[in-house]
C-alpha cells in the first residue's frame, strides 16, 4: 500500500541553498518517486521488494509541502498566514544563526501563537546554550547539526509529522471527553480519572483533588504515597488557590485550577517540563473543566425533566381520575332527590360500579407502571386463553356490534404470564374497538390471528377502522401518548410494551392497507 501522507514543512533560513537543499530532499523530482504498489507488482514478477525498496528509501516517506522564509520574522507571519487559512505547519526547520531574530527568538515567537508545531534548530554553531535553548524554546524541540546528510533530513522531517499527529489526536481525543455529559454519580469518577491522568503526565508520586469551598479546600480524591502529605493548611497561607487562574508551578506544587476544584501535584522532575507538555496539559485541564459543566448541566437537564415527567403524570392522572369521581358525585346527588325510586337506584348502581372500575383501572395503570413488577410464567393454550379473554370483554360497551375472531394456530402452547398479558390484549383489543365504534366503522371487525416463525410466536391484532394517527406513530409506545381519548391515562401501550419486554419479547405496529395492526411475537 502507497503512503500518502501529506504535511506542511516551513524552512526558515537565510541561505538560499540550504533552503533548496532540504527541498531537494524532502521534494525529490518525480522519476525519482517509487511506488509500493510498484514494489509489490515488482514481487511479483522478481520475487523480493526489498532491494528496490532499499535503492528508493524516499518512498517510505510522506509528501511534504514546502514552504520558504528568509529569515525569523518573515518565517513568523507566515505562520501566521497559515493558522489564519486553518492549514498549520506540522515541522517547521529553523536557522540558528540569522540576520535580525537568531532562531530561538524565532522559536519562542512561533511557539506564542502555535504550540503544536514540531520545532527543529538546523545549523552549524550557535551562540546560546542547550540549556538556554531548553529554558526558552522548550525540551522538544530537535536540532541537527551541519553539514547534514540527506537521511538525517528525511527522519527528522518524518518524526517531526508523527510527532505533530500524536499530538493532534490526542487533542482530538481530549476534546471528545470534554463533550461527555455525566450525572452526579459520575462525576467523582471522572474527577478522580483526571486527577490520575494528570498525575501520571507529569510523574508526580502524590497528588490531591479537592473542591474549594467557603470554609476552606475539601480533598475530593488523593493518590500516590509521596515523601509527605501535602499540609493543604500550611499551603494555604503561601498560596491563594482563588487567584489562580490558570497551570501554576509554585512553592514545589503544580496547581491545576478546574473551575471550583483544583488538582494539587508533586512533580518528580519538575525540569523535564516542555512546551508540549505545557500545552497538553492545558489543553486536558480545559476539556476536564468542560466535561464538568457538561455532568452538571446534564445533572440539572436530568432534575428537570424527571420534574416535568411527574409533573406530566400528576396532570394525566388527576385529569383522568376526575371524570368517574364526577360522575360518581352526579349519581349520589340523583339518589338523594329521589331516594326511593328502586328502579333508577338499581340503574344508578351500575353505574357506580362502572365509574369504579374506571378509577381503579386508571390507579392500577400508574402503579403498574412505575412499579414495573416481575413476571410469572406458567403453560396455557393461547386459543383457550383468548376465547376467555373476549368471553370477559363481551359485557363492555360498544363490543357487541363488534366482530371479534381468532383465526391460525387454534392448539399452540407457550408459557407467559396471563394476569400480566391479558392487560396487553384487553388493551389492544379494547383500543380497536374504541376506534371503530367511535368512527362508526360499517361492518366493524378485529382479528387476532396465531402464527409462528423460527424462534417465536406471533399474535396479530387487527382492525378495519380509521389506523393510528400519523402524528403519533413514532412514540405511540411511550408514556402520556393519546390522541383523540376521553378516558385513559396515555399508559395503556406503555405498559403493554413494557409486559412485553418483560417477556424478552417484541411488538410493533404494521402498516396494513386498512385499519391498525399490532404484531406480537413471544420466544416459544
Amino acid at each position: 500500500m502507497t503512503m500518502k501522507i501529506k504535511s506542511r514543512l516551513l524552512i526558515i533560513d537565510d541561505e538560499e541553498i540550504v533552503r533548496d537543499s532540504i527541498r531537494e530532499i524532502l521534494t525529490p523530482e518525480e522519476e525519482d518517486n517509487f511506488s509500493l504498489d510498484l514494489g509489490e507488482a515488482s514481487a511479483d514478477l522478481f520475487g523480493d521488494t526489498q532491494e528496490v525498496i532499499e535503492r528508493n528509501p524516499r518512498s517510505l516517506h510522506p509528501h511534504f509541502d514546502i514552504v520558504e522564509a528568509k529569515n525569523g520574522e518573515e518565517g513568523l507571519q507566515r505562520v501566521k498566514e497559515s493558522l489564519e487559512a486553518n492549514e498549520p505547519f506540522n515541522v517547521i526547520f529553523i536557522d540558528m544563526r540569522m540576520p535580525g531574530w537568531d532562531g530561538l527568538t524565532t522559536c519562542v515567537e512561533i511557539r506564542k501563537i502555535d504550540p503544536k508545531a514540531q520545532i527543529s534548530f538546523i545549523t552549524a554553531f550557535t551562540d546560546r546554550s542547550i540549556d538556554e535553548i531548553i529554558k526558552l524554546a522548550g525540551g522538544d524541540v530537535g536540532y541537527l547539526s551541519k553539514p547534514f546528510i540527506p537521511e538525517e533530513i528525511l527522519q527528522l522531517a518524518t518524526k517531526s509529522l508523527y510527532d505533530w499527529a500524536r499530538l493532534t489526536n490526542l487533542e482530538k481525543l481530549l476534546e471528545i471527553i470534554g463533550e461527555i455529559g455525566l450525572g452526579t454519580t459520575q462525576l467523582k469518577t471522572l474527577l478522580t480519572n483526571i486527577l490520575h491522568q494528570i498525575a501520571d503526565y507529569i510523574g508526580s508520586d502524590y497528588a490531591v483533588l479537592g473542591k474549594l469551598e467557603a470554609d476552606g479546600f475539601e480533598e475530593i480524591s488523593v493518590m500516590g504515597i509521596g515523601k509527605e502529605r501535602i499540609k493543604i493548611d500550611v499551603l494555604s497561607e503561601k498560596i491563594d488557590l482563588k487567584a489562580i487562574h490558570d497551570i501554576q508551578y509554585t512553592e514545589g506544587l503544580l496547581v491545576c485550577p478546574l473551575e471550583q476544584y483544583y488538582i494539587l501535584a508533586v512533580p518528580s522532575k519538575p525540569e523535564l517540563f516542555n512546551q508540549e507538555k505545557i500545552y497538553l496539559l492545558r489543553l486536558f485541564v480545559e476539556n476536564a473543566v468542560r466535561a464538568i459543566h457538561n455532568s452538571e448541566l446534564n445533572e440539572e437537564l436530568l432534575k428537570r425533566e424527571k420534574l416535568s415527567a411527574v409533573g406530566q403524570a400528576i396532570s394525566m392522572v388527576m385529569h383522568d381520575i376526575r371524570n368517574p369521581i364526577a360522575h360518581l358525585t352526579n349519581i349520589g346527588q340523583l339518589i338523594q332527590m329521589n331516594p326511593g325510586d328502586s328502579s333508577q337506584n338499581e340503574t344508578m348502581a351500575q353505574l357506580i360500579l362502572k365509574s369504579t372500575d374506571n378509577a381503579l383501572n386508571i390507579i392500577t395503570d400508574v402503579l403498574d407502571f412505575t412499579k414495573n413488577a416481575s413476571i410469572h410464567k406458567k403453560e396455557i393454550t393461547l386459543k383457550n386463553w383468548l376465547d376467555e379473554i373476549i368471553s370477559r370483554l363481551k359485557g363492555r360497551d360498544g363490543f357487541e356490534t363488534v366482530d371479534i375472531n381468532i383465526t391460525g394456530m387454534q392448539d399452540a402452547t407457550i408459557e407467559l404470564d396471563p394476569k400480566k398479558m391479558d392487560r396487553v390484549i384487553i388493551n389492544l383489543v379494547n383500543n380497536s374497538v374504541e376506534a371503530l365504534v367511535d368512527n362508526k366503522t360499517e361492518a366493524p371487525r378485529v382479528e387476532i390471528n396465531i402464527s409462528e416463525d423460527d424462534a417465536n410466536l406471533i399474535l396479530k391484532i387487527r382492525d378495519n377502522g380509521p389506523g393510528i394517527p400519523e402524528e403519533i406513530k413514532a412514540k405511540l409506545f411511550e408514556a402520556f401518548v393519546t390522541k383523540n381519548k376521553v378516558d385513559g391515562t396515555g399508559l395503556g401501550l406503555a405498559i403493554v410494551k413494557q409486559i412485553i419486554d418483560a417477556h424478552k419479547g417484541f411488538i410493533k405496529l404494521n402498516d396494513p392497507e386498512l385499519g391498525a395492526e399490532f404484531e406480537i411475537g413471544l420466544p416459544k
